[in-house]
């Protein structure tokens, strides 16, 4: 009931604040950007570690789903096999941590609670901003250890633009994606197609044969590893003037991949079964800037379909229902304010699930966010959020977060930012319902991080040089797991805390008529159980594959037509079972040349590169092989008449 009272209580002092604000100029109002960018999600969340990752290095990673951009470009650690599957861990949680949004849905899967970050493609996206830490209090139920914002430009194209990427490489990989913008500068269309397959049959050397008679290993060839992932997404945006637009995405992904054999098994191959995905998200969005008090609302619909080796009978799937509407205003004194709602009405079409236990859920999430602007170098903001189920209890959700700006020059600064945010998320629908073993009376996971952060940033016009680095405390409470009890079942059964630090440098300079970029990253991480059960052996050291470093680094060069990029990462040792067995660290590296060719309204660029350049023998996964050194080509043709 209280809680019901501090949200009344908060939208009764908005409406009071808008009231007394209609006849205030909006002149000084900042106005809310139409594309995802840094700068919205730093708004409402000062002391939040957000970076962008830019179209330039998406481009560069573009083939297959966007774990690879991920891989090559930020300190997460990506647990990944060779084939269709590959699932994400910030800061050492685990992948149902993590929410990934496009637009206003949350798009991991309702039964499983993650995504397969394969099934992504990044080539339809225009940029990809990471937060790291929780943001429930934001993004709602899953966001423990960071999100995801898949970003897609709004440029209000007023003629015609046309990009198409072809490209080949070993293994028998292919590529082939379009993008065509079309509009008077009022309305726009945008159509983004995309179609990648990969056979995977590269060699490798196999040590896990069980060949009694041929002990050792042996050069094998991967087999039943093969990927066939295409989708479209279709944009239709209208602007009634600068301050009032409507915008709408649907995006529809069909994904296949054969479930990659492990080293033993593919010795003895025969066969490898498969998994069908169809999805269908579906966002529109009308946004009104034109008042003091803004309006955004929101609707949307998702369509998530599985189905295991073309067992039709076995269906695991889930439809959702999204609304949204949420008002925001900013006031002359620095302060600004933000409150809506949010409701999904899903439906679940599992084969294991009963009728009796569950036939739709309904969720509701109340939400309000506002900061403050002490001067121009002080910011604090805060976040408050409520989430209501049916039959379950979600726990209330704040934020609060600070920023402090100090000039140290005329060409230098220095950034301090802290927060503290509570974060939990709901179980999946598996967790609860899946035939016997499902529990419904698990209780949320509800995590408290805190997070303090530092930035430098010097230079000019033409050297710019950044470091940063963040300390970060998080505690989860009700870790759910699955463990076999006799038969497996999800439980609470632990508390885990992760602690670390994270390290990032970037600097841009000029060398005549060369223009160069180089960034590092590096992540500290422990992650320990702190109470859990004796006998599983898990108790004071990291969990499992959850590495302790990880690092990434990223140079490029820019002269005249000609382009050149390498970059290379670094994971280390993770233990792999609850007995102690550990995977040793490893190195991949790649590099690159492109040109580019620009005639009139026709631009080409050409892209040679090759992956694992050293030809690292590893495993990302235990028993199961990865790639050595392969190779690709690329064509990137631009057209463009804009009037």
């Amino acid at each position: 009931m209280r809680r019901f009272v501090v949200f009344g209580l908060l939208l009764l002092a908005f409406g009071f604040c808008a009231e007394a604000q209609k006849k205030q100029s909006i002149t000084d109002t900042i106005q809310i950007k139409e594309v995802v960018s840094y700068g919205d999600l730093r708004k409402y969340q000062s002391g939040a570690k957000i970076e962008t990752i830019p179209a330039e290095q998406i481009n560069l990673a573009a083939e297959g789903g966007i774990e690879n951009v991920l891989m090559r470009f930020a300190p997460i650690y990506i647990k990944s096999n060779a084939g269709g599957l590959s699932t994400i861990r910030f800061r050492g949680t685990s992948p149902d941590h993590t929410s990934i949004n496009f637009g206003g849905i949350n798009v991991n899967s309702l039964t499983l609670g993650h995504s397969n970050l394969s099934n992504i493609p990044s080539f339809l996206f225009d940029n990809i901003s990471l937060q790291y830490g929780s943001s429930s209090a934001v993004n709602g139920s899953g966001a423990i250890g960071g999100a995801l914002y898949l970003g897609l430009e709004n440029r209000w194209t007023n003629g015609i633009k046309l990009s198409v990427k072809n490209s080949v490489g070993s293994f028998g990989e292919y590529q082939f994606g379009t993008k065509v913008f079309i509009g008077n500068g009022k309305w726009e269309a945008v159509t983004r197609f995309y179609y990648f397959e990969k056979e995977n049959n590269f060699p490798f050397n196999n040590p896990y044969t069980g060949d009694v008679e041929n002990p050792g290993a042996v050069r094998d060839i991967q087999q039943g590893a093969s990927i066939k992932n295409r989708g479209i997404l279709q944009q239709l945006n209208y602007r009634f003037n600068d301050m009032q637009y409507f915008k709408s995405s649907v995006w529809v992904e069909k994904s296949w991949h054969q479930i990659q054999p492990n080293m033993q098994s593919n010795y003895h191959y025969k066969s490898a079964p498969e998994i069908n995905n169809d999805n269908i998200r579906i966002w529109t969005e009308y946004t009104d800037n034109s008042s003091v008090v803004r309006f955004k609302a929101g609707a949307g619909y998702v369509h998530d379909l599985q189905i295991y080796n073309k067992v039709e009978d076995q269906i695991i799937g889930t439809d959702r229902l999204i609304g949204e509407f949420q008002a925001t205003t900013d006031f002359d004194s620095g302060l600004g304010l933000k409150a809506g709602a949010k409701y999904k009405y899903i439906k679940p079409n599992v084969y294991s699930y009963s009728d009796s236990v569950i036939d739709f859920e309904q969720h509701l999430d109340f939400f309000f966010s506002a900061f403050y602007r002490v001067n121009r170098n002080l910011k604090f903001t805060l976040n408050l959020r409520q989430m209501f189920v049916t039959n379950f209890s979600a726990p209330f959700t704040p934020s609060l977060g600070a920023e402090y700006m100090l000039a140290t020059g005329d060409k230098s600064k220095l950034e301090f930012t802290a927060a503290i945010a509570k974060s939990y998320r709901v179980p999946t629908f598996n967790d609860r319902y899946w035939g016997t073993q499902g529990n419904p009376n698990l209780k949320p996971e509800e995590g408290k991080n805190f997070e303090l952060g530092t930035k430098y940033i010097f230079g000019n016009k033409k050297v710019k040089t950044t470091f940063g680095v963040n300390a970060f405390y998080m505690d989860i409470n009700n870790w759910i797991e699955w463990r076999n009890f006799g038969e497996w079942r999800a439980e609470n059964i632990q508390e885990v805390v992760s602690k670390g630090l994270e390290f990032q440098a970037g600097t841009s300079f000029p060398i005549g008529e060369i223009s160069g970029n180089f960034n590092i990253n590096y992540t500290f991480n422990i992650v320990q159980p702190v109470a859990t059960i004796e006998e599983n052996g898990l108790l004071n050291r990291q969990m499992n594959y959850v590495p302790e470093n990880v690092a990434n680094t990223t140079f490029s060069l820019n002269y005249k037509r000609w382009h050149f990029f390498t970059d290379g990462q670094f994971t280390g040792s993770r233990f792999t079972d609850d007995f102690g067995d550990e995977m040793p660290a490893y190195f991949v590296a790649n590099c690159g040349v492109g040109y580019k060719v620009e005639l009139s309204k026709h631009n080409l660029d050409f892209v040679f590169s090759t992956n694992n350049v050293f030809n690292a023998d590893y495993q990302n996964q235990k028993y199961y092989a990865m790639p050595g050194r392969y190779f690709r080509f690329s064509l990137k043709y631009d057209f463009i008449t804009i009037k």
